[in-house]
């Protein structure tokens, strides 16, 4: 079982690296749609003079290049972790072991 300062320090690794992975995957969406479409990136959507099309397709790009940078980003930290730990991060051990 894992202790409290080692839950606090998952906490922190965990969410720094949450943060950092979404953050980075936002400003790589933002630069491939400046390659892509030629000009800047709206700010909003949902503004009236942004087609649906658009905000559609930016809307589901955006929160998959993020969902999947902060998954990547938690998984590294996790194997970092491990690796400075030799266990896994706190509350990881029952999702491993249900998968029995």
């Amino acid at each position: 079982m894992a202790g409290p300062v080692s839950k606090v320090g998952w906490k922190i690794v965990g969410g720094a690296a949450t943060a950092a992975g979404g953050a980075a995957a936002s400003r790589t969406v933002d630069l491939a749609y400046r390659k892509v479409r030629g000009g800047e990136p709206r700010l909003d959507p949902a503004h009236p003079d942004t087609t649906w099309r658009e905000a559609m397709v930016w809307a589901l790009v955006t929160a998959i290049a993020v969902t999947v940078g902060r998954l990547a980003a938690e998984r590294l930290a996790a194997t970092g972790w491990v690796r400075a730990t030799g266990a896994l991060p706190p509350g990881m051990e029952a999702a491993a072991e249900s998968l029995d």
